[in-house]
This record gives C-alpha cells, sequence and structure tokens, in this order.
C-alpha cells in the first residue's frame, strides 16, 4: 500500500482537522465527516491513520478531551458542566473518555 498521500487529500483531511478544532461539542460521525470532505468512509480512516498516524474517531476524542481540560483549568466550568457542553450522557461517561485520554480522572486534574 502507498503510505504517501495526494496533496489534495492532505488538504481535505486538513480541512477536517480546522473543524474538529472549530467544534468540539458535536459528536463524531465518520460517515458525515466524510462526505463533508468528499471522502468514503473508508478513504477517511486509511487516510487520516496514514496522515496524522491515528485514526479520525481517537484524534477528534483527543481534541475534546484536550478542549474540556483547559476549560476546567481556566476555571469557566465544572467537570459536570463540560460534560454536558461535550455532548456526554452523564459525568461517568466523559470521566473514562478524560482517563482514557490523559491517564488520569477529571476530579484530580490540577488548575495550573
Amino acid at each position: 500500500m502507498n503510505k504517501i498521500l495526494h496533496p489534495e487529500d492532505c488538504k481535505a483531511i486538513d480541512k477536517l482537522i480546522v473543524y474538529m478544532n472549530e467544534n468540539p461539542q458535536e459528536n463524531f460521525d465518520v460517515s458525515k465527516h466524510a462526505r463533508m470532505i468528499g471522502f468514503s468512509v473508508s478513504k477517511l480512516n486509511k487516510s487520516f491513520k496514514v496522515y496524522m498516524g491515528i485514526g479520525p474517531a481517537s484524534y477528534f476524542r483527543n481534541i475534546k478531551m484536550e478542549k474540556a481540560r483547559k476549560l476546567h483549568v481556566e476555571d469557566a466550568y465544572t467537570w459536570t458542566e463540560i460534560s454536558t457542553i461535550f455532548g456526554y450522557a452523564d459525568l461517568a461517561s466523559f470521566s473514562k473518555a478524560f482517563k482514557r485520554i490523559h491517564g488520569f480522572c477529571p476530579r484530580n486534574a490540577t488548575h495550573s
């Protein structure tokens, strides 16, 4: 398999990354995001992983959790509010996702 992407595919993925960063409150929808940049689901998953070294869903989850951590550090929101902002059904689900990314529970996050 050729591991080099066409420059136009790289531009499309960059466009999606900008969108992900600007819309972290959304849930990841691989079909929607693939259509958004004119890719099939399969092409998005394969190309994104080649380009970024991680799949698009994991990348998006990382964005969400980093933005969530920053919101808390800035004292702007409680963890419960943050979990709602980022589309989690409850604080427990959010906490599990946060720990998977950061390696510790939100309640153990510091303000520095």
